[in-house]
């Protein structure tokens, strides 16, 4: 007996308009035009004979049906896209694409990069650092390092990387020039750095320790990224607030030290999400090994 399915163009363009929300983003998304996904979804509705959306005042939104037969089909999709990503992958070498913050990727993914290479020379590793929401769906990126501030809210996180801790970091020379720190009231006698995305850090950490800080005002030196903010720290300009794991390589090399060792956890965390056409390939299982190595370091998980 002959399958009862819509045409497959059909079912693209209601998946990707379910997505999207937009007739324009989900044709951006397939390279056709609005009214070209607008036919494309009457069809569809035309073959189920059922209403899949309707427009209101405030754009477009799924029926009860549409949002029914979504469910399913975005499933479908994806595992009709493993299945391609997983034969397409025995006939060629791979190609990582991995999102992440761009500080994450400056800071600490491309200094330990050499130690994965050297034991993956076949995979090619492309980084996609755009400050966008993290939606793998309809990309062609296999992974994501991302932030959370606390549960994940996306049903591709598939693990718990690292725990976020923040704690004072300054340089060696810093302490050479200007003395030793031995409590968490010294740090208010220097200049300190912080990152503008976080600008209550200080704040939120001298607390934690038992400071007041009711009177502190903001930081002297601010940064719109945290690479920066090491940078910073790192040339000896003040004392700069840790946000695990971005420092994490330089003060393994030396560049930095812990002004007051004293961590404290915020409750979120960097996760990798990866949707399930990308847990079968090949190159994502060697990359996510070896990142449950690194990521094994920041005492977050453990290797597996």
């Amino acid at each position: 007996m002959a399958r009862k399915l819509p045409p497959f163009a059909a079912l693209r363009a209601f998946e990707a308009l379910a997505r999207r929300r937009t007739l324009q983003d989900a044709a951006d998304e397939l390279l056709i035009s609005s009214s070209a996904v607008s036919h494309q979804v009457k069809s569809l509705e035309t073959f189920l004979s059922a209403k899949l959306v309707t427009r209101t005042a405030s754009g477009l939104i799924l029926t009860p049906i549409g949002r029914k037969f979504v469910d399913g089909l975005g499933d479908a999709l994806d595992r009709i896209e493993a299945a391609t990503l997983a034969v397409l992958s025995t006939r060629q070498h791979g190609v990582l694409k991995i999102h992440l913050f761009q500080s994450l990727a400056q800071s600490w993914l491309i200094p330990q990069l050499a130690d994965f290479m050297s034991t993956n020379p076949d995979i090619s590793i492309r980084t996609h650092t755009m400050q966008d929401d993290v939606d793998l769906s309809g990309t062609d990126i296999d992974l994501a390092i991302a932030f959370f501030d606390g549960k994940p809210d996306n049903p591709n996180a598939t693990e718990k990387l690292i725990d976020e801790k923040i704690f004072p970091v300054c340089s060696p020379k810093f302490i050479e020039t200007h003395g030793a720190i031995t409590s968490p009231t010294d740090i208010l006698r220097h200049k300190l750095i912080a990152c503008s995305y976080t600008p209550d850090e200080w704040r939120i950490w001298l607390e934690a320790v038992g400071v007041d800080a009711s009177n502190i005002g903001p930081p002297q030196l601010m940064f719109d990224k945290r690479s920066h903010v090491l940078q910073a720290a790192d040339e000896g300009l003040g004392i700069a607030m840790e946000r695990t794991p971005f420092s994490s390589v330089m003060i393994k090399r030396g560049q930095l030290i812990p002004a007051v060792d004293i961590r404290i956890a915020t409750g979120a965390g960097y996760y990798l999400v990866a949707p399930p056409r990308s847990l079968v390939l090949t190159h994502v299982k060697q990359f996510r090994a070896w990142l449950r190595t690194i990521c094994a370091d920041e005492g977050a998980v453990s290797p597996k």
